[in-house]
């Protein structure tokens, strides 16, 4: 299979069998509004089956044959009348122009009716069921990452019981949590902001900063490893909140090793392989290291 983005992304979205059977429970608000989110994406559309077809089928054939007889004369038959053949060949090239462009479109039909991943998120959302994994947190380090892109600058919040598109500032926090199996699990908030030309992040107020609780479930799309949110229950887990800003670097090792995108088993959602636990130790201990004063905003690298 081609590793190409559009590949990947059709592969992540879609059942994987070798992914282990998890406990079903029914959806959240939440979590059925992100299901929608995801099948908008996936919906079948007669503009893509037909367009194609429509807007290039009609020159394509007559393209071939003028092509394939200017190849005959030049290699076989140097005296060959093109001409003469072509206005002799009007009414067959008519139909196979036509049967050209219904066979191109019944094709897509049938590709987009029969995609598995199309046909699982047309059912999915209606299905209201989603697949937990539990942890167990036992303790965890706050970080601040700032990576605005102005090419790509929207976040979805959940608002007001719906989900609201809202301008992203760039600034997220990452959670990084010891479980009682062991694991570091890497959880990440990002926070809506006003866009700035200065590209100055700043930290939220305390009260609306990820509060983590010793339990916690991601919710995913049933069959896959993508997340439609998170259950917090518990006693608050034993937090360490921390000053410190990742540099360009540290975001970009972070961000492959937290597997919360284009990722496939046995990596699990958020859970750090244990050949990457090391440098999330020597992560964990920067930012302990950093512990004083607060620095409340950080000029970051744009990555």
């Amino acid at each position: 299979m081609s590793d190409d983005s559009y590949t990947l992304f059709t592969r992540f979205k879609t059942p994987d069998p070798a992914i282990a059977p998890r406990e079903q429970v029914p959806m959240l608000a939440q979590e059925l509004a992100w299901a929608h989110e995801h099948a908008a994406m996936h919906r079948f559309s007669w503009i893509a089956v037909l367009v194609p077809p429509l807007c290039f089928g009609p020159v394509l054939p007559g393209i071939a044959f003028l092509l394939g007889l200017w190849l005959y004369r030049a290699l076989v038959a140097p005296g060959l009348d093109v001409d003469r053949i072509v206005d002799d060949s009007l009414g067959w090239l008519a139909l196979a122009t036509l049967l050209f462009m219904a066979g191109w479109a019944l094709h897509n039909f049938l590709r987009d009716t029969r995609d598995p991943t199309r046909r699982y998120w047309q059912s999915m959302p209606d299905q209201g069921l989603v697949e937990l994994e539990r942890h167990t947190l036992v303790s965890g380090i706050s970080l601040w990452s700032c990576d605005y892109d102005p090419d790509c600058n929207a976040l979805m919040q959940w608002t007001n019981g719906k989900l609201e598109r809202m301008q992203d500032s760039g600034v997220s926090q990452w959670v990084l949590a010891k479980t009682a199996a062991g694991h570091w699990l890497a959880l990440k908030e990002g926070y809506p902001g006003s866009f700035t030309y200065e590209r100055v992040g700043r930290m939220p107020a305390l009260d609306k900063q990820m509060q983590p609780r010793q339990q916690l479930a991601f919710a995913f799309a049933p069959g896959t490893n993508l997340p439609l949110g998170r259950r917090f229950d518990g006693a608050p887990m034993p937090l360490t909140q921390t000053p410190y800003w990742m540099s360009a670097d540290e975001l970009k090792r972070l961000v492959e090793i937290a597997h919360h995108w284009t990722f496939f088993p046995p990596n699990r959602f958020a859970v750090v392989n244990d050949q990457d636990a090391r440098w999330v130790q020597w992560l964990v201990d920067r930012a302990q290291a950093s512990v004083g004063p607060r620095p409340e905003r950080c000029i970051p690298t744009v990555v």
